[in-house]
């Protein structure tokens, strides 16, 4: 995919961000270790619908943004979607987010529904249904990770070495090449490792939480008020597709296993998640009614 390079100014930050397409715009926020560009196979399909698609670096993982990481909690990246959906279009725009990116498309669809025409989560259940995935003692042991970068020695446990392993290990069936060697590379960028461990510490460190946007919390953790569409694949081994249930979801939601597919459902199955994704986003346009609850 031929994505141009764009920047998306907000009041909160100017975020850089990659582009491909004209048309209604869907804004797409990837989740780690991954990297904007691994939406393409997905853009390819999605632009060829007559949609522009807009993929963001999240706060803190490009060169121009790797200083702006002082908060780094769940709040701080949704509200960083709000305003990239606000910029792009005041009346709403379609979200697709993967991994972290499915947290904060959840968190604006619960906190900031005007600003969500059409939203589809992959790979990670909704910020609501997650307190008793957590609970899980085979689910920590799955997100060991994330308790290995809250230690002293986190950056240095971030190595090229981890990230293949995960991409393995998450989606089985995907011959990841070009992308895991880039989700390799970019995180061996200082800057980018440090930030994105700091989003993990910021699950438990407070220090990290922006106590501007504290109160928002009683709505984001909460179901959204709009229906959404959550991808899981049936191969996921970061979260498996058992713990998508439904829990923490509006009426009208639906949870659809995809077959063949693991954590990077939108590379496991482009085509499927760009038929699936567009159907979910003509349901939900405004003239469309509401969606049948499933």
């Amino acid at each position: 995919m031929d994505f141009e390079e764009i920047v998306i100014e907000t009041d909160r930050l100017d975020f850089p961000a990659l582009a491909a397409g004209e048309g209604p715009v869907v804004v797409c926020w990837h989740g780690f270790p991954d990297h904007p560009r691994t939406f393409g196979p997905l853009a390819e399909h999605l632009v060829a619908a007559g949609r522009r698609v807009v993929a963001p670096y999240l706060r803190g993982h490009h060169p121009a943004t790797a200083d702006a990481m002082t908060y780094a909690d769940g709040l701080t990246l949704a509200k960083d979607a709000a305003a990239v959906a606000e910029a792009l279009d005041p009346g709403g725009v379609d979200m697709i987010g993967h991994d972290i990116g499915a947290g904060m498309v959840g968190r604006v669809a619960a906190a900031w529904p005007e600003l969500v025409r059409g939203a589809v989560t992959m790979a990670v259940p909704p910020p609501a249904a997650l307190p008793p995935i957590l609970a899980d003692p085979e689910q920590q042991k799955r997100f060991f990770y994330v308790w290995l970068f809250q230690l002293p020695i986190g950056e240095a446990m971030l190595t090229p070495d981890l990230v293949e392993y995960l991409w393995k290990t998450w989606s089985p069936s995907l011959d990841a090449g070009e992308h895991v060697a880039r989700a390799k590379e970019f995180y061996a960028d200082a800057a980018v490792k440090t930030n994105a461990l700091r989003i993990y510490r910021g699950n438990f460190d407070t220090s990290l939480h922006d106590p501007a946007l504290a109160e928002l919390a009683q709505k984001t953790e909460a179901p959204a008020s709009i229906p959404m569409l959550v991808l899981a694949g049936d191969e996921d081994g970061c979260v498996p597709a058992g713990k998508f249930t439904g829990d923490g979801l509006a009426e009208g939601s639906h949870v659809d296993i995809v077959k063949n597919a693991g954590h990077f459902i939108h590379l496991d199955r482009p085509d499927e998640v760009a038929r699936k994704a567009l159907d979910w986003f003509r349901f939900r346009a405004p003239s469309a009614g509401t969606p049948a609850s499933g």
